[in-house]
């Protein structure tokens, strides 16, 4: 490759290549980080061997220009209509941290019989050239009880995106 003397350099982050927002979100008492599972957050209730954990977890996914909350949706469709026998109880979309969100809500049965509560909530945020999908999955079981299915809402409620 040839150059005329000068040669600037693409950085991240920069304007053209924004840094990943940030994230945070409350974690009650009683309640672990699972930092080895991978994901940029994660928490879950520190339950006895054998019980269904709740959990609370954060995915992260960047995306080009011609990405949108549609596409995102359809994306979120598909995937629960994977779970064995989920049941949509609510959707709900509103704009949030300056862009589009999407949440879910409903159940399905687990492989062993039980019923399991999932809170799903997509958040698509425009970058200039790129969309991040901020992505908040909540689970339970119902015999968690109430008071875990209202602590994982919470938590969710709770998750701040900051972009720099």
């Amino acid at each position: 490759m040839r150059h005329n003397g000068y040669m600037s350099r693409a950085t991240f982050p920069s304007p053209a290549f924004p840094a990943y927002p940030a994230l945070s979100m409350n974690k009650p008492e009683g309640w672990v980080e699972l930092a080895a599972v991978g994901l940029p957050l994660a928490i879950a209730a520190d339950v006895p061997a054998k019980q269904f954990r709740p959990n609370v977890l954060v995915t992260m996914t960047r995306h080009g220009v011609d990405h949108s909350m549609e596409a995102a949706e359809r994306d979120l469709a598909s995937r629960l209509k994977r779970l064995t026998r989920f049941r949509e109880e609510s959707r709900v979309q509103d704009e949030a941290f300056g862009g589009q969100r999407l949440t879910i809500t409903g159940r399905f049965s687990s492989g062993r019989g039980e019923i399991i509560h999932q809170v799903v909530t997509v958040v698509v945020i425009n970058r200039g050239y790129v969309y991040d999908v901020v992505e908040i999955t909540g689970t339970c079981s119902a015999q968690s009880g109430e008071n875990i299915r209202n602590d994982v809402v919470d938590i969710m409620k709770s998750l701040d995106i900051a972009c720099e």
